[in-house]
């Protein structure tokens, strides 16, 4: 990985301990290992209790002196990550890396995870038809020119949002 990026991520994080403290959470189940990665802890959550546990969770790893980020996604899916470990970061790192202006770049997504790219700055966003609904709530929200809700789904919804910026 990008030297600055990986020194950014690594700031404040130790997966050993994000491990640790999430062992004393019994529901939290822990996803497949092709799930998993450096600056990733990624576990199963179920929808009926993650209004309750989250707020414990956090507090936890933070008292562990951890700098994180809770995303809870798809009523089912939580990732544990560097606080600076978001996709919304993470674009604008490369955007600036890169050189690009903000309306030259485009963030697609369709769940709760991708949030972050639609939130940070004025890049443009592409949010498709099929996204879940906590996206799609957010967005309505949160209404601004530079983001745009697709009617198609997928790659459809793509180059649907791609034509409405006048990039195709």
């Amino acid at each position: 990985p990008d030297p600055l990026w990986w020194e950014k991520l690594s700031s404040g994080w130790s997966r050993d301990r994000v491990m640790a403290t999430v062992a004393h959470f019994a529901d939290l189940e822990l996803q497949p290992a092709e799930e998993q990665n450096e600056f990733k802890a990624s576990y199963f959550l179920d929808e009926a209790i993650a209004a309750d546990l989250l707020p414990e969770l956090e507090a936890a790893l933070q008292s562990q002196d951890l700098q994180i980020n809770l995303v809870y996604s798809g009523s089912r899916h939580l990732d544990i990550l560097p606080r600076s470990a978001n996709k919304g970061l993470a674009m604008v790192f490369l955007r600036q890396q890169w050189g690009f202006e903000p309306a030259r770049t485009v963030a697609c997504g369709d769940s709760g995870n991708d949030l972050s790219m639609f939130a940070i700055g004025e890049e443009r966003g592409i949010i498709v038809g099929n996204a879940m609904p906590e996206l799609r709530q957010w967005h309505e929200e949160n209404l601004a020119p530079h983001r745009y809700l697709a009617s198609a789904p997928c790659a459809g919804g793509i180059l649907e949002g791609l034509s409405h910026f006048g990039f195709l």
